[in-house]
């Protein structure tokens, strides 16, 4: 299952470059110019500021990008989707709570020590299996992780290869561009790009696994 997603993760992604670029270029540039500052300023206060503003854009390419693989180009304008309404701050308060858990448990690695190299392979693959709610709230879904959990159920390598193995695997293509020390803005366009893809391949999964649920609300979307 998990090479059918790639194969047509990758084949969308080349058929659909011209829009995929068109819907999403703005957010990318401006998370460009964002870390071009941060580089510059060196400012520990603006750093949780650039922190704040990259989930923020990346809920925006997410939201854009699961749209167009599920519905379709014309589902969102044509420079990209950028309301903040009521799927962008559901997307968003997900999107940071998974954050959160994270940063928690670097938080605790003085703490525990050795024992939270497992708890972060834990919660790493139960990140994984939440992962599912993206796609989901991005169509409008009133969902939460425990719609995530439920459909997941027994697909959990499924979920991990695709949200965990596909950006390692696009990603490793930047290696050499590390190695080369081209410049920050590039590293950080191509980043785009792989976290791109990887959306693409949550997006399919999230057609093979689910069938999409009621809004709560008929306006969900406005």
């Amino acid at each position: 299952m998990f090479s059918d997603t790639l194969s047509s993760t990758f084949w969308f992604t080349f058929r659909n470059k011209t829009v995929l670029l068109r819907t999403t270029i703005i957010p990318i540039l401006i998370a460009i110019l964002v870390n071009l500052v941060a580089i510059e300023l060196q400012d520990e206060l603006f750093y949780w500021a650039v922190t704040f503003i990259e989930a923020l854009l990346s809920t925006i390419i997410a939201i854009n990008v699961h749209r167009i693989v599920l519905q379709g180009e014309d589902s969102v304008p044509k420079w990209g989707r950028f309301t903040i309404g009521k799927i962008e701050l559901w997307f968003f308060a997900h999107y940071s709570a998974l954050l959160v858990g994270v940063y928690v448990i670097f938080l605790l690695t003085p703490l525990i020590g050795a024992v939270v190299g497992i708890l972060a392979i834990v919660a790493g693959v139960i990140s994984c299996r939440l992962s599912l709610v993206f796609p989901a709230i991005a169509l409008g879904q009133g969902v939460s992780f425990p719609y995530a959990w439920h459909q997941t159920a027994q697909k959990t390598l499924y979920m991990f290869c695709v949200v965990a193995v596909t950006p390692f695997i696009f990603g490793f293509f930047l290696v050499p561009f590390a190695l080369l020390s081209v410049p920050p803005a590039l590293l950080t366009f191509l980043s785009y790009v792989v976290t791109i893809i990887t959306v693409i391949a949550l997006s399919f999964a999230y057609q093979n696994l689910t069938e999409k649920p009621k809004p709560l609300e008929p306006n969900v979307e406005e």
